[in-house]
């Protein structure tokens, strides 16, 4: 895995046409270019995948003045944040939580909702074993849970705003075996799902969550185990991945970036560069089911970050 530092990755293979030496601004002289960016600690990974929806895009805004779109890769939201401030990066797929955050400031519009890996939105599930003491949220008190990791949206976040909202107080364990202090809910995070539901299991957790999408994956979650876990709660379901764009590009530009989003399904090319871009099945407007999806995630993050204060 090749790692790097806090920089700008444009320009990483001088033979591809759409990657350049680093501009200071999207802004170039002979016309608007785009930047499209992504958070990833294996940029080797993403590159091709990356090119293709750059390559995609630039042809057909050849039209509407923009002479190119280039392609960043840095390791982190506020690394990546930074730039969209600074005007360095125009488009960006990424979860609700950070896009809802980000318009907030003013500096992006969310402009589409984006079906990755199919599909449109998921939910959090929280699950304990059949013959344990938990059924409900309720009985979560004194006992373990175990999460995913800090940043799953899915493995921490959604669930994590359901037990608060159930009025239960928590306190992470510096260890899985740590005592649970009286009344709170003691958390560990795994580091994956299958970690998550091993743990709730083998006893170590009384309850753990994960997504619906990870609970029907017999992968994760093989049937002989699923057959001892029940789920005892359930999250409102919020849109799954967002693609936004900076608030500044021109109106007329975000317009025609979201009618070329909206209709790549229609096409073998258009379909292909999806699924190799981030097995995206296809692109819609945030209205209607989107736009309860991404409502849904506001509150939650809106609440996260009342209870953090």
């Amino acid at each position: 895995m090749l790692k790097f530092p806090i920089r700008i990755l444009i320009g990483m293979l001088l033979l591809m046409p759409l990657l350049t030496a680093p501009v200071a601004s999207s802004h170039a002289a002979g016309g608007l270019n785009l930047v499209i960016g992504r958070i990833t600690d294996d940029p080797d990974k993403h590159y091709d995948k990356m090119v293709g929806m750059a390559e995609y895009l630039a042809s057909e805004l050849l039209d509407y003045g923009v002479s190119g779109v280039h392609v960043v890769m840095v390791e982190s939201e506020a690394e990546m944040a930074d730039l969209i401030r600074a005007g360095k990066v125009d488009i960006l797929s990424e979860t609700p939580l950070m896009a809802l955050a980000l318009r907030e400031e003013g500096v992006v519009n969310i402009l589409m909702r984006e079906w990755k890996k199919g599909v449109p939105q998921y939910h959090s599930v929280i699950v304990a074993r059949k013959d344990g003491p938990v059924s409900r949220i309720g009985d979560l008190a004194g006992r373990r849970i175990a999460f995913e990791d800090v940043g799953s949206t899915s493995g921490y976040m959604l669930p994590r705003n359901a037990i608060d909202a159930a009025g239960l107080a928590m306190a992470e364990l510096a260890k899985q075996t740590a005592p649970v202090p009286a009344g709170k809910v003691g958390y560990f995070f795994t580091g994956s799902e299958s970690g998550v539901i091993a743990g709730v299991h083998n006893g170590t957790f009384d309850a753990g969550a994960v997504s619906n999408l990870d609970w029907e994956d017999e992968e994760t979650v093989p049937d002989n185990l699923r057959g001892d876990l029940r789920v005892i709660h359930q999250t409102a379901p919020v849109i799954r991945s967002t693609l936004m764009v900076r608030a500044s590009i021109p109106v007329e530009i975000q317009e025609r970036i979201a009618d070329i989003l909206e209709n790549m399904h229609k096409s073998d090319e258009g379909k292909a560069v999806m699924k190799a871009y981030s097995k995206v099945a296809r692109y819609d407007r945030v209205e209607g089911e989107a736009l309860q999806g991404l409502e849904e995630a506001d509150r939650i993050r809106k609440r996260m970050l009342e209870n953090a204060n």
